[in-house]
């Protein structure tokens, strides 16, 4: 059996897939260019990884915004509205 977890995982990669099907949109980040350039001299990867943890903080902050209802529908697993008492 999955964890709750991994199953939040794959459904989050299930709806970006479906989103980037339906006509592939952009994505564009500001990263502050003091920043970056400290990155870069550390390397590419560090300015990378911290470019990805920005990307994360972002989806975080998003899902966060989302309306309480939607986040109830998925949590339950089934994608229906909970029942009333």
């Amino acid at each position: 059996m999955k964890k709750p977890y991994q199953i939040e995982a794959q459904r989050a990669v299930k709806e970006l897939a479906e989103m980037a099907a339906d006509g592939n949109p952009s994505v564009q980040m500001v990263l502050p260019m003091a920043e970056m350039i400290g990155w870069l001299r550390k390397g590419v990867g560090e300015l990378i990884r911290q470019a990805g943890l920005q990307l994360m903080d972002l989806l975080m902050q998003e899902e966060v915004r989302e309306p309480d209802s939607a986040r109830v529908y998925r949590a339950n697993g089934s994608g229906s509205r909970p029942r009333s008492r």
